[in-house]
């Protein structure tokens, strides 16, 4: 970039914003000065207090970030919030995670992952 160009900041929505990978890579976007609209249905695959304290860490300090629960596999929540928040850019994050919890629920994993 030469000097005297300006970065174009962008609104970017960040599925799976609560868990390990989309929260950092939430706060990397928003030191970077991006708006970020952070989605994750928060379901309890693991410990939901820690997603709400990354989710805390992510508000507290920053008027770019907006957070929506919502599941991905709503497609209708999803129409509409796409509609509501006009992202430039989408990293979807948003994962069921873990070989044995997909044994166990294959269900869950294939509605997450698959549809979602």
């Amino acid at each position: 970039m030469e000097s005297g160009d300006e970065i174009e900041f962008m609104r970017i929505l960040v599925t799976g914003s609560a868990g390990f990978i989309g929260f950092h890579l939430a706060k990397r976007l928003l030191e970077d000065g991006h708006e970020v609209i952070g989605m994750d249905n928060l379901n309890d695959y693991y410990d939901v207090r820690l997603k709400a304290a990354r989710l805390a860490q992510l508000t507290k300090s920053n008027r770019q970030f907006r957070f929506y629960k919502a599941d991905l596999a709503d497609t209708q929540v999803i129409s509409n919030l796409f509609r509501e928040v006009e992202p430039d850019a989408v990293f979807n994050l948003a994962a069921q995670a873990g070989v044995r919890h997909s044994l166990q629920a294959p269900h869950v994993r294939q509605e997450d992952n698959m549809h979602g």
